[in-house]
């Protein structure tokens, strides 16, 4: 306990929440946790929607457009191809300030 003071606190609030969950809640309990219960729920689902959709999104906006990445790809050939032709025209003539 000495040694790591934390550790122990926090399996000390962990076995409370393991035996609060399992003990039966009372009527009043019910009355008056009910709805907050509830409005908790429905706040972290759509917590939880939202960040899926901002995920989605972020995914979405990181991916290429189909048409723009082959648009890319060819220039890029095309550029590899012009140095290539060059690069050969130049060994052929020799000359290598070009």
């Amino acid at each position: 306990m000495e040694a790591n003071p934390l550790a122990v606190l926090a399996g000390g609030v962990a076995l409370g929440a393991i035996l609060g969950a399992l003990l039966p809640k009372s009527e009043s309990e019910q009355k008056v946790l009910g709805p907050l219960g509830k409005r908790l729920s429905e706040t972290a689902a759509a917590a939880a929607t939202a960040a899926r959709d901002a995920g989605k999104e972020q995914l979405t906006n990181a991916i290429p457009d189909k048409d723009a990445a082959k648009e890319s790809l060819k220039k890029a050939f095309g550029n590899v191809v012009e140095a290539a032709k060059d690069g050969g025209k130049t060994a052929a003539t020799g000359n290598t300030n070009a």
